[in-house]
């Protein structure tokens, strides 16, 4: 087995709204909206298996200004500027990546990153 790690999962979509609903039916959750200086508006749940917290967000820096700021540093996660949306998976018991109820992500996201 693998340690606890954290999973960064992509969405093509730049419609947050709708990767939110599409993830709380695949992984049977509920996310809440919350709002954060350093990281601007996300989406927080908890999932059950793999026991994760899971932050949803745009692929967009909070502090970007799209008129004085230059447009290569506008994305949270620069090394994958086509996925518009992401869902971060902190994970808190070990496990393969992408196991359990992650499963389900594999047709609508794209395993991005595991650390």
């Amino acid at each position: 087995m693998s340690e606890a790690a954290v999973e960064l999962w992509g969405f093509l979509s730049e419609d947050v709204e709708s990767v939110r609903e599409e993830v709380e039916r695949l992984l049977g959750v509920s996310f809440r909206l919350h709002e954060s200086a350093s990281i601007g508006p996300y989406y927080f749940a908890e999932l059950e298996d793999p026991e994760s917290d899971l932050i949803l967000r745009p692929n967009v820096d909070a502090g970007f200004d799209e008129d004085t700021d230059d447009p290569d540093d506008a994305f949270v996660e620069p090394d994958f500027p086509d996925f518009s949306v992401l869902l971060y998976v902190e994970r808190k018991s070990e496990g393969k990546p992408g196991s359990g109820r992650l499963a389900a992500l594999g047709t609508y996201a794209q395993l991005l990153l595991v650390e």
